[in-house]
């Protein structure tokens, strides 16, 4: 084994720990470049060593004209190492510029997150810290953002490992070179109206004129901010303790009445916790100001992308399913249907049921309603009395028999059609519509 290589795989063992003990499954996040060419050859060395789980997840964007290839050519080396490779398409992205960089972003880290696997590895070395750094900071990012791509973090329940993120990319290319190891090149790295590749070609070598080893430093500024990243984490934690209910829900009320550079770090960390992403700082202050300034009983609502937050009898409340469309009308079905704020169970009981005659839909708004052993009513009242919150009430599943509502999620059948529970078994599992 060359010095090289001794480097690159200490590095590797390293990061990876205990991650690589017979009993974990590694996915590596192959794009068939340089650095990830070299991330997969250096875990098959480690793999014989030590024989853990290994496959490759290719994600073919569907930009380049060549992103077939590119797809080809990953599944080939690894079958040639006899690593199994997945690939999976995105959904066609129409965004342009950065839009389309982000949206390419999101899109693979979704895939990521829902790789079948204990660990996964990603190549992105020193240089690409470092760039990440610069970017953020003419973003006005804050320290999370300036944090830079870490070392390791969890991603849906999974370790992402980084294990080159402390070495240039020269070591890197130095033992490809010596291995004799083949890529591909990505002709989108030299267009400069994308950002990083603007940053990577033009500013930071300008700015190593000037300031030689300046990678170095600027990744290890983002390591140090990592590490004030984490201190502000446990702070966090800490504030929370003091307004919080017993189950852990961050109650308005005692939220108003931290400073508010604690508020903010509070709402930030617990957004952060559930993989919501911020997309600007007014956003969270918002937020933060209204907790303050409302009355106690106030209806607020801030979006944060396709995602919103609520606060509702004092408490803070995610709601994921805002922009789904639940408008069309189906026939009901045995089986699971999936809702945004739950499952709805299907299950015939002593007949077969007849879906042109059994609709179910969102309930939608000004409905009247009659459930069993309660007075006729507003069906939002009758669920307000529930306890359901305002933003589900209407997009509940209802079922409806030639235009008649025979029954709600949450309230059960009309007093009226009780006959029909034995054509049809309802249940209704509600979520938790992730409280903060």
């Amino acid at each position: 084994m060359t010095a090289d290589t001794g480097l690159i795989i200490t590095h590797l063992r390293a990061a990876l720990g205990d991650a690589c003990l017979p009993n974990r499954t590694i996915c590596i996040a192959l794009s068939g470049g340089m650095d990830s060419m070299v991330l997969l050859h250096a875990l098959v060395l480690l793999w014989k060593e030590t024989p853990f789980s290994l496959f490759a997840l290719h994600v073919n964007h569907g930009i380049s004209p060549h992103a077939a290839h590119w797809a080809e050519f990953c599944q080939q080396s690894c079958a040639d190492l006899n690593v199994p490779c997945e690939v999976i398409s995105l959904p066609s992205l129409t965004a342009a510029g950065t839009g389309l960089e982000r949206a390419a972003r999101e899109g693979r880290y979704a895939l990521f997150a829902a790789a079948n696997a204990d660990v996964l590895c990603m190549a992105h070395h020193q240089n690409d810290r470092a760039e990440t750094l610069l970017l953020n900071l003419c973003r006005g990012a804050g320290l999370q953002g300036l944090a830079a791509m870490p070392s390791s973090r969890f991603l849906n329940g999974k370790r992402l490992i980084r294990p080159f993120i402390d070495l240039p990319r020269s070591e890197l290319l130095a033992w490809a070179k010596s291995q004799n190891l083949r890529w591909i090149e990505d002709e989108s790295n030299q267009n400069l109206h994308y950002r990083r590749n603007y940053m990577r070609h033009v500013v930071l070598p300008a700015i190593s004129e000037q300031f030689p080893g300046v990678v170095a430093v600027l990744a290890r500024t983002a390591a140090q901010m990592q590490e004030q990243s984490k201190l502000l984490a446990r702070l966090a934690d800490v504030d929370a303790q003091t307004c919080q209910d017993e189950v852990g829900h961050l109650l308005a009320s005692k939220l108003a009445l931290l400073p508010s550079e604690a508020r903010l770090n509070v709402l930030k960390h617990r957004l952060n916790r559930l993989g919501v992403h911020i997309p600007a700082a007014r956003r969270l202050e918002s937020l933060s100001e209204q907790l303050v300034n409302a009355r106690v009983d106030a209806a607020i609502f801030v979006r944060f992308g396709d995602i919103g937050c609520h606060v509702w009898r004092d408490r803070l409340w995610l709601d994921d399913g805002m922009e789904l469309d639940l408008s069309e009308a189906n026939g009901l079905q045995v089986g699971e249907m999936t809702w945004p704020d739950g499952r709805l169970i299907v299950e015939p009981v002593t007949e077969p049921i007849d879906a042109q005659a059994l609709v179910v839909r969102a309930v939608g708004q000004g409905q009247r309603f009659q459930p069993a052993g309660r007075c006729r009513s507003v069906l939002f009242e009758l669920l307000r009395e529930q306890g359901v919150p305002a933003w589900v009430r209407a997009r509940l599943p209802s079922l409806w028999v030639r235009g008649e509502l025979v029954w709600v999620a949450g309230l059960g059948w009309s007093v009226t059609r009780q006959e029909l529970k034995k054509l049809v078994g309802l249940s209704w599992i509600p979520s938790s519509n992730q409280p903060l």
